[in-house]
This record gives structure tokens, sequence and C-alpha cells, in this order.
């Protein structure tokens, strides 16, 4: 990653300034995601292809598990974890965005923010103010030559003879 997506805050005494600097724009692809996310603690937006517009799914912040981690989990069918938001996209289209701090209360002020919008406060009382830098640009997608594959989920008996019952 030559340009750093991150957040920035600027506090002023009746104010907190954050500026989120967006990542490009990327597909909820297996290749994308694990080549050109980052696995460190942010934000991430969760958009879904309507008609010829994209509609905002889903605001949220990552901390343990990383941007990486928790948008992989969203696509893969084997991550109980992502159900929620597997839900949320319905297998329609899905187009994410990031930004990236290793600060919690960054992440936990622009969560409010971004739920309630307007008269967000921080622990100190202070309104929260939110600057966001776009970038109009995407992600370059999975190389032609790259195949997606499908896992199917494996059954016990797959594992060889079944296990002894105790008597």
């Amino acid at each position: 990653m030559g340009e750093r997506w991150d957040i920035i805050q600027e506090p002023l005494p009746e104010y907190v300034h954050y500026t989120v600097r967006w990542s490009p724009w990327g597909l909820m692809d297996r290749w994308v995601i694990n080549r050109l996310v980052p696995s460190e603690a942010g934000i991430f937006q969760l958009w879904v292809k309507k008609r010829k517009s994209l509609v905002l799914l889903t605001t949220e912040p990552t901390y343990y598990g990383g941007l990486r981690n928790t948008l992989r989990e969203a696509i893969d069918e084997l991550a109980h974890s992502g159900e929620r938001l597997r839900d949320m996209i319905a297998d329609r289209e899905c187009w994410f965005r990031f930004s990236v701090t290793p600060f919690r209360e960054h992440l936990e002020n622009l969560k409010d923010w971004f739920g309630r919008g307007e008269e967000a406060y921080d622990t100190q009382h202070r309104e929260i103010l939110v600057r966001e830098v776009e970038q109009w640009s995407k992600f370059p997608p999975p190389p032609p030559d790259i195949k997606t594959i499908t896992r199917e989920r494996l059954k016990d008996s797959d594992f060889g003879p079944p296990m002894p019952t105790p008597q």
C-alpha cells in the first residue's frame, strides 16, 4: 500500500474533529481482500449494488481481528462469525471501503457518529465532527486466470470410519 488510508483526530476545546480518508472501492472478492486489505484495526463500510447505484448497508469498526479478517469472514461460507454480514449482503453485488486507526477511542467515536449522524458526543462531552475524504477509484479486480473455488461443507464420514461409541 503506497498510500495511507487512515483516520486523523484533531481535538479542540468544544469539538473533536476526525478526518476519515477512505480507501479505494473494493469488490467483495477473496483475492482482492487477501491481497489489498490490511490486517489492522479500522472502520469499514459495505455497500450493495441496487440498480445502477450503491446503497450503504453498514459502517462498522473492527478491532482485534482486523479489517482483512472481518471482510474475509463475511464472504467465507464456512466462517460462522460472518453470518450476520452475509445475511445483510444476501447474494447481492457488494463493495467495501475502509480506513485504519490503531486507537479504539477513535473507532468508538466514529461508530457513534456514523450511527447517529448529528449530535454525537465523545466521553468528554465534546461534539464529534467528521470530514470524509473519498477516493473515487477502485482496487484492481482479480486477474482473469484466477479461478474461484467454492468449498463444500465436509461431513463426519469424510474423515474415515465413525468413532466407536462407549458401551
